[in-house]
């Protein structure tokens, strides 16, 4: 059993090496890498249950983002949490995008991650007041889908709808409809995650649906990840 972190930030490493050890993890079986290349070498040796990936990492160099499309596509038992690497983007939630693969921001909730982090691990998880979370990656219709990649991409709600030829009170409730499944209103958090799906897979899932367990989450407040 083990975990790689691939960031370059010092208190993030210290904030996951924490969760990870407080959750029944070894210290010597928790190892901060640099970059991608080490990221395939430490897999190929070890075969790691979860790995933390800052996206400073790969979305810089389109070959690296390439090496660490074969890393996740070879390793599909691990689970790869993506981070944004954009500061202040108030996102605190995450998405899966994939069966091993999940989005999430640095000012998600540490306790959220923590029973992630539970979960991957198959620990007991017993707890009044919880609430259930769907841990089902995002699956878009084909209608989404286009009106995604045209909002994405600066087109209106008039220019997508004289484009897709349906009312603007259409278009209006599909971008409602990806709001929610992507759990946030926030247009720019939006942008990060279709650009990281589209940059360590072939994107959304689009009229697919794929089936992933569900893990439970208390109603409780917690300090963040820096």
């Amino acid at each position: 059993m083990s975990s790689l972190i691939v960031d370059n930030c010092h208190y993030t490493q210290l904030a996951l090496q924490c969760l990870l050890q407080n959750n029944g993890m070894k210290n010597k079986d928790i190892i901060s890498l640099t970059d991608i290349n080490q990221l395939q070498t430490a897999c190929n040796d070890l075969s790691p249950d979860m790995i933390f990936i800052n996206e400073d990492s790969f979305t810089y160099a389109p070959l690296i983002g390439e090496a660490l499309r074969g890393v996740i596509n070879s390793h599909p038992k691990t689970l790869f949490f993506i981070f944004i690497s954009k500061e202040n983007l108030n996102y605190q939630n995450y998405i899966p995008i994939r069966n091993n693969i999940i989005i999430l921001s640095k000012s998600i909730r540490t306790q959220l991650v923590c029973r992630l982090i539970k979960h991957n691990l198959q620990l007991d998880e017993t707890s009044l007041n919880v609430e259930v979370l769907d841990l089902t990656p995002v699956n878009l219709s084909r209608t989404e889908a286009d009106i995604l990649k045209m909002w994405m991409s600066g087109h209106d709600t008039l220019r997508i709808s004289q484009h897709l030829n349906i009312k603007e009170k259409t278009v209006a409730s599909h971008k409602g409809n990806i709001k929610r499944k992507v759990k946030t209103q926030n247009k720019q958090a939006i942008y990060h995650v279709v650009k990281l799906a589209d940059a360590l897979t072939s994107g959304m899932f689009v009229g697919r649906v794929r089936s992933f367990p569900k893990v439970v989450t208390p109603y409780l407040h917690a300090p963040v990840l820096m």
